[in-house]
């Protein structure tokens, strides 16, 4: 009897553990919650282990020179001292005090007249004192002395893949794989077509503007515009509002359509008047002139008129277009009434590029001279002086400044973005360099104009002291 009933109260002792243990279990449990609630966060523990802290990055350590208070001479045929009076001048100024006392040096910047530059540049390398550390040339002066070994290669002190450098700068300087010349910023515009907005508007003549940005303005697009803007006004039988009128306009077409006057080529001077797309060019010019009669003839106005009668023409507000080099607009700007604006020189038929193209001629930029004692200190220096301020970083548009005063609307800025964003710029090359075969043209220039012969009679007549011009160029 005790074992049975002992048996039986172990049983039901088992059974009630189970059940406790099973109401304890579900006690536990947390009851499913809305599924909008929010998720609790669950409590950290008392003490978290510690992140390791962000090293910052090392910046590279400044290099600071002692040139034990040397004078580093600077040189151009204007004055390029900084000028107080502007936010420029200003920056220049607090410039070049902090790194002149930080590098133990003195900047001197000296004037060069323009028509010295050449023969001072290379008297004085060959006397083994350059009369200057830092000199300015035009890119037409260079060709002969780089071939003279007069000019320091630049490439190992700068890094000119930095967005300062001037690309058209690099282009122009570069003689066999180095680079000769430097300049920051953006280059200054050269070869333009002025357009008379009065005109335009009193003609009721397409908006060249929109023609530009379209892609449409083109050699033809002008002709038709030219055409229809060259009248005679007052009705006396005599033309006295002229389509076109241009200065240097015939190289100008020879380079809106793809080709050159003359290049360099294994060391050799390559005359290329007799290339399809040069004399494509001087016809359409010849044709303009004596042909369709819209482009200005000078020798209306005399046997032996003003270089730049052209362009007073323009500013007289009688020819609706004109084609030269911006640096005209600052006389616009002051002496013409009539509203202007500003073009790129329209697109030639056979240029393979189909792309606009400005005539760039007198570009100029620094160099170093060879025989400068301690070239690398001198590139150091210049290095630094050319960096682009930090307010010029954050206000990429800075350099519209310089041409506020000159344009007479903001589209003409717009065309000058568009003109430095395209890289629209044809390099005059080995032509701008000789100075002989520069002469020999002029009078093939006047022939043009003229009509009395044919282009293929001028090209002929001229192609013999050209080619000659330019071999005794790259002999000297």
């Amino acid at each position: 009897m005790v074992r049975g009933f002992s048996a039986k109260l172990l049983v039901l002792l088992l059974a009630f553990v189970f059940v406790i243990s099973m109401f304890a279990g579900c006690a536990k449990k947390e009851e499913p919650t809305d599924v909008t609630e929010e998720p609790k966060t669950p409590e950290e523990p008392a003490e978290q282990p510690e992140e390791p802290a962000e090293q910052p990055e090392k910046e590279p350590e400044e290099e600071i020179r002692d040139l034990g208070g040397r004078v580093i001479k600077v040189a151009a045929w204007w004055d390029m001292t900084p000028q107080p009076g502007t936010t420029y001048g200003e920056r220049q100024i607090t410039r070049r005090e902090e790194m002149e006392q930080k590098y133990n040096f003195k900047f001197e910047f000296i004037n060069i007249p323009w028509e010295e530059v050449v023969e001072t540049y290379t008297s004085s390398v060959l006397a083994g004192d350059p009369a200057a550390d830092i000199f300015t040339l035009e890119d037409g002066w260079l060709v002969g002395l780089v071939n003279k070994g007069f000019v320091q290669p630049l490439d190992e002190w700068f890094d000119f893949n930095e967005d300062k450098w001037d690309p058209l700068t690099k282009k122009l300087s570069t003689f066999d794989g180095k680079i000769y010349g430097m300049s920051t910023g953006k280059w200054w515009p050269r070869g333009i077509v002025f357009f008379n907005k009065k005109i335009f508007e009193r003609e009721n003549l397409p908006d060249p503007y929109e023609l530009l940005f379209n892609g449409e303005w083109t050699w033809e697009k002008m002709r038709e515009i030219a055409k229809a803007a060259t009248k005679d006004t007052d009705g006396d039988g005599v033309i006295d509002q002229w389509g076109i009128a241009g200065i240097d306009m015939d190289l100008a077409l020879i380079y809106s359509n793809g080709a050159t006057f003359a290049d360099i080529k294994d060391g050799k001077a390559v005359l290329n008047l007799r290339d399809p797309k040069v004399v494509e060019a001087l016809n359409f010019y010849y044709e303009l002139a004596n042909v369709d009669k819209i482009l200005y003839n000078k020798f209306t106005y005399s046997d032996s008129p003003p270089w730049d009668i052209a362009a007073t023409m323009f500013q007289d507000g009688k020819v609706a277009m004109f084609w030269y080099q911006y640096w005209k607009i600052d006389d616009f700007k002051n002496n013409m009434s009539d509203d202007y604006g500003i073009l790129l020189p329209p697109i030639g038929p056979s240029d393979p590029d189909k792309k606009y193209k400005c005539l760039v001629s007198g570009h100029n930029f620094q160099t170093i001279p060879k025989n400068v004692k301690n070239p690398e200190d001198v590139a150091f220096i210049w290095d630094l002086w050319t960096d682009p301020f930090p307010e010029d970083l954050e206000d990429p548009d800075t350099w519209m400044e310089a041409h506020f005063d000159r344009v007479r609307d903001e589209t003409s800025l717009e065309v000058l973005r568009y003109m430095y964003d395209n890289e629209c710029f044809a390099p005059i090359g080995l032509f701008g360099a000789c100075e002989s075969a520069i002469q020999t043209w002029w009078g093939a220039q006047d022939d043009l104009i003229k009509g009395e012969k044919t282009v293929a009679q001028i090209i002929d007549e001229k192609y013999d002291a050209l080619q000659a011009a330019f071999d005794d160029f790259l002999a000297q």
